[in-house]
């Protein structure tokens, strides 16, 4: 079959058709740069544009992704610093035509790993409904997020590629069938965080038209990271260097390999801090930037933040997938670390509202009773409502009363037969309900969960119907602004907007079912 070229802004591409395994065709470029590598001195630097090339660019193969520490199958560094690069994937039934809504997928990992590549997320199911799909990389860990107070390494370049990417499929989206006024950004837990960052920052304005948020947002309590610089500080101190000067640690980490700044940088945490938040490197406020991608405290940003379409939720148990130890001594630790986490989670110096908020917690979610491990499922949706939903709710509450564009509020409670990542972390732990990233099994095709079973869920089968409906969901809003604007023979129920009046959001389970929460639900017995 033939290899289509196209024509980019800094030369030709050639791409290659790919089979999916629902049986249809679909066109893939791969390893489309869309900034310069961030390497040598570009390292802690904002992306700079991608060099020109002559000739015509093999694009059938991925890019490298971001230098990372990975956990399975075996522990690894893995990956490159020269990893600015994204995919385009167009279904061969939309291929020659133009006009085509734009999907622009971003990758989630804590900020610390995962990659926007088809060898860990394929885009099978999601392409069989007429968009096309754009995925990403950009730099994590310190090397995406390394903020030392002063401009020389100001934080947030791991974003700021998330922006030099979306302007790059900006101006050439048009050339794959795109339509560059129909963008749809979409990401999970980091990646949903960071599409909420975008919608806030002033340098994404006008790059987007809708965002769906999967299992985390900016207010989300591990969104934000806070002494990160302190953190800069001590990284180089790991490696000797004891400057408190800006500018000589920033040249002396350009010199450390990059694997071994991946090695050192979970070090920069106590033990206690990465019981609580294990993420040293994040987004921060930049200030000092001379171009800052948050300028000022999010409390400002959140008044000022793009009046689009919004998708988002969580699932309804997100916590299990954290649950990696069990042992006696790990809980006990953990159950100890109550009152400092929400401290953290109100900013709150008040100690007096502190005890009060634990003593609230011991009693709403383990009725005042000794921890043992029969008390897992209360700590895991203790700490699935603080992580994830009470912001996500908290954030709708106040989106919804704005009167602005609509925003569709979901909770995935579904727990279906396919290979999840959080069943290959679970160490035997009961599957409660649908845990964090369950549901992108149905989203797109993840080769690594599916070793035992490489066939996409049958025809017929429950999980086929729930992948179905999500991926038909997400493709209506990227193409309408509306989830589901007809009920047909996969979508049961009109999915309604939160709005003033009512707290709608769609549960979605066995059934998908409409449901309204009320004012005093948002919050439960928790006054936070």
């Amino acid at each position: 079959m033939e290899r289509p070229i196209v024509t980019v802004k800094e030369g030709k591409l050639q791409g290659i058709f790919e089979d999916n395994v629902l049986g249809s065709r679909y066109l893939a470029f791969k390893g489309i740069p869309f900034a310069a590598p961030p390497v040598n001195e570009l390292r802690f630097k904002d992306p700079e544009p991608p060099a020109s090339w002559e000739g015509i660019r093999d694009s059938s193969k991925n890019g490298d992704i971001c230098i990372q520490w990975q956990q399975l199958p075996i522990e690894a560094i893995i990956g490159s610093e020269d990893c600015l690069y994204l995919n385009v994937y167009i279904p061969y039934n939309i291929y020659r035509t133009t006009q085509n809504p734009v999907m622009v997928w971003i990758h989630g990992g804590a900020y610390l790993i995962g990659n926007g590549n088809d060898i860990a997320t394929r885009p099978d199911y999601l392409i069989t409904k007429d968009i096309i799909l754009v995925s990403i990389n950009y730099r994590l860990g310190a090397l995406g997020f390394l903020n030392i107070g002063d401009e020389v390494a100001s934080g947030n370049q791991g974003l700021k590629d998330q922006v030099a990417a979306l302007k790059w499929i900006k101006e050439n989206i048009e050339a794959f069938g795109g339509d560059p006024n129909n963008i749809t950004i979409f990401g999970i837990s980091a990646g949903g965080s960071s599409v909420h960052l975008l919608m806030l920052s002033p340098l994404s304005k006008g790059l987007f038209h809708k965002a769906i948020l999967q299992s985390g947002i900016a207010t989300c309590p591990w969104a934000l990271i806070e002494n990160v610089e302190a953190n800069t500080f001590k990284l180089a101190s790991i490696f000797g260097n004891k400057s408190k000067d800006p500018r000589e640690v920033i040249e002396f980490l350009q010199t450390v390999p990059a694997a071994e700044i991946v090695n050192a940088q979970y070090k920069v945490l106590t033990p206690q801090e990465a019981r609580i938040c294990n993420i040293p490197f994040g987004p921060t406020i930049d200030e000092k930037s001379k171009r800052s991608f948050l300028p000022c405290p999010l409390s400002q940003l959140l008044d000022n933040d793009n009046d689009i379409p919004i998708i988002v939720g969580f699932t309804s148990h997100e916590y299990i997938m954290f649950f990696k130890d069990t042992s006696e001594e790990f809980l006990n630790a953990k159950y100890a670390d109550i009152e400092l986490l929400l401290k953290k989670l109100t900013n709150s110096q008040d100690s007096e509202k502190i005890t009060r908020l634990t003593e609230q917690v011991k009693q709403h979610y383990f009725h005042n009773k000794s921890f043992t491990k029969e008390s897992i499922p209360s700590f895991v949706q203790f700490l699935s409502d603080l992580w994830f939903s009470i912001p996500v709710k908290n954030f709708v509450n106040n989106q919804r009363k704005k009167k602005q564009s609509p925003i569709y509020h979901y909770n995935f409670s579904y727990v279906g037969n396919e290979m999840t990542i959080t069943k290959l972390l679970l160490n035997n732990l009961p599957m409660i309900g649908a845990s964090h990233t369950d549901d992108m099994s149905y989203l797109f095709y993840q080769p690594k969960c599916k070793v035992d079973d490489p066939k996409p869920p049958a025809i017929g089968t429950k999980d086929r119907e729930i992948s179905e409906i999500l991926t038909k969901m997400w493709a209506n809003f990227a193409k309408t602004g509306n989830p589901t604007p007809v009920i047909d023979e996969d979508i049961s129920t009109i999915w309604l907007p939160a709005t003033a009046d009512s707290f709608n959001y769609l549960d979605i389970g066995d059934t998908l079912q409409l449901l309204t929460i009320t004012d005093n639900g948002i919050f439960g017995d928790l006054d936070m």
